[in-house]
């Protein structure tokens, strides 16, 4: 249970507002679009080889060579995602990974949205708690997503992994936030979707922890202690 609570932060991707089944949508949307007519495939034949291409980016995404362009914005590593996918159709058309990458990014910023939920829960808890928010991701892209969801205003702390430097599960984005509160850790509650990177590294920070499973998935530690919530507002009545 969540005791001596005094200060309470979340997760954006997922937690706050809906954001991977957007990007999926936007993602297929602008392969089918620009890609389908140029291939005899199948959107989702098309879509499982960007899958395998942003995986491959992903991997090298900490690298020297992108961790500091992915920094400061997402562009150069989606393009370079577009561009891998490209490649393995053999498509080479001039300057479509970067059509393709500016269409996806507008047209996923359009469909964002906030969970039914999320103001009700922040309004409620913002008088009684600081509140704020850790998000991984490019610098440019998180902070304009607070923005254009009205957020950015609700909480005392905003720690984004562009510009702070390094993201979750690390501890330091964490201590980060401690510092800025200044707020013993086992004072602080974070809630998040992702229990890799949200509840782990929050606990290993010293923090208490809630794990938002909006779609009921197997629990990974069904023995943890962690407070396990199907959505956030369960919170009024447990803060």
């Amino acid at each position: 249970m969540l005791t001596n609570i005094r200060a309470v932060g979340f997760d954006l991707d997922d937690t706050l507002c809906v954001y991977m089944p957007v990007a999926v949508q936007a993602r297929r949307q602008v392969l089918e679009q620009w890609v389908a007519p140029r291939v005899a495939l199948s959107l989702d034949t098309i879509d499982q080889h960007y899958r395998r291409a942003f995986q491959s980016v992903l991997a090298e995404l900490h690298s020297e060579r992108w961790y500091p362009l992915y920094l400061r914005e997402g562009h150069a590593t989606r393009t370079e995602t577009f561009r891998r996918l490209l490649e393995s159709l053999n498509l080479n058309a001039d300057g479509l990974a970067e059509r393709l990458s500016r269409e996806y990014a507008a047209l996923r910023e359009q469909m964002l949205h906030l969970h039914e939920e999320t103001l009700e829960v922040l309004h409620a808890l913002r008088p009684r708690y600081p509140l704020f928010v850790i998000t991984n991701g490019p610098a440019y892209e998180q902070r304009r997503e607070l923005q254009i969801l009205g957020l950015e205003a609700m909480f005392t702390v905003v720690a984004i992994e562009g510009e702070v430097g390094i993201g979750k599960p690390h501890k330091p984005i964490f201590e980060f936030v401690e510092q800025q509160l200044q707020i013993a850790p086992e004072q602080i509650l974070f809630v998040g979707n992702s229990w890799e990177h949200d509840v782990l590294g929050a606990l290993n920070a010293g923090w208490q922890a809630a794990w938002v499973n909006r779609e009921g998935a197997p629990h990974p530690q069904p023995d943890s202690p962690v407070l396990e919530l199907p959505n956030l507002r369960p919170l009024l009545e447990l803060l």
